[in-house]
């Protein structure tokens, strides 16, 4: 996974603070299209290993590993809806009343475990490193 970022500011231990300005899946010009909205304008930061010595204001070319980006997707959008369908499966075999509230708080459980991972993953190395200027 490939994405082109600007370095905004160089941090120590050779990483950097990058701006990286979604794409849209269609690759079409956003401002003369509706469809996908502010989602893709707006850009998001992130933090990648600076090996090849990037400055600030330098364009470069930040790679990630698909692997992790996509065990973090897992998490946040399939667990919540796998602990959905399970409670809720449990409290109608067990004859519990309502069991779309127990399906409901397994899926905010999904959401709680995701949040921690979440912080779990901030405080790691990036997964995100510049490959190219």
């Amino acid at each position: 996974m490939q994405q082109t970022a600007t370095v905004t500011k160089l941090l120590s231990s050779n990483q950097a603070e990058l701006t990286v300005h979604r794409q849209t899946a269609c690759g079409h010009d956003c401002s003369k299209c509706g469809g996908c909205g502010e989602m893709v304008t707006k850009p998001i930061t992130v933090i990648a290993d600076n090996t090849i010595g990037a400055d600030i204001g330098d364009t470069v070319v930040i790679t990630g590993s698909s692997k992790q980006v996509l065990g973090l997707a897992a998490i946040v959008y399939v667990i919540p809806v796998v602990l959905f369908f399970a409670l809720y499966a449990v409290a109608a075999v067990a004859s519990l009343p309502i069991p779309e509230l127990w399906g409901g708080a397994g899926f905010f459980l999904g959401i709680a475990g995701a949040l921690l991972v979440n912080r779990h993953q901030k405080n790691k190395k990036p997964i995100y490193t510049i490959s190219k200027l």
